[in-house]
């Protein structure tokens, strides 16, 4: 027995230094609450939609890069904006789903705008049809002049 208590007085802190097996609790414990925080983080910005400065506002091109009927997205102060021509004429929209961020498509049969990442559907005018995001896409106002698509 004697030699029990031996062992059991080495794991004490003694004089201030802590012993192996409590340095090995504290990092471990140290470790899942890094974890914690960071599975936290990742729930918080998935409710979160991305912040509003990052939205693009002006766009210029020209109006012969996009035939009829199909869509092209362009970068433009470092964020991503579509720009459809149907039937009805030319409109452009920043690309970002206002869920969480992703590049919506352009899915031209259905002619509705399409999140890859959770099934979030916009129509052409850019309104929410299904699935999570909070809000409609953010449209870019346009103005056509020669041969161009300005993008207010």
């Amino acid at each position: 027995m004697s030699g029990l208590t031996d062992k059991t007085s080495e794991r004490q802190e003694v004089g201030g230094k802590i012993d192996r097996r409590s340095f090995l609790q504290w990092s471990m414990l140290g470790l899942l609450a890094a974890m914690g925080l960071a599975a936290l983080n990742v729930v918080v910005r998935f409710l979160l939609p991305p912040p509003k400065e990052y939205k693009a506002t002006e766009l210029s091109i020209p109006a012969g890069q996009i035939p009829s009927g199909s869509s092209m997205v362009v970068e433009y102060k470092g964020a991503p904006a579509i720009v459809i021509h149907t039937e009805n004429g030319i409109a452009a929209f920043d690309a970002t789903c206002t869920h969480l961020g992703c590049i919506v498509k352009w899915v031209r049969k259905e002619e509705i705008f399409l999140c890859p990442c959770h099934a979030g559907r916009f129509d052409r005018t850019g309104k929410v049809l299904s699935g999570p995001p909070p809000e409609p896409l953010h449209k870019i106002k346009i103005k056509l002049t020669d041969n161009n698509i300005v993008f207010l």
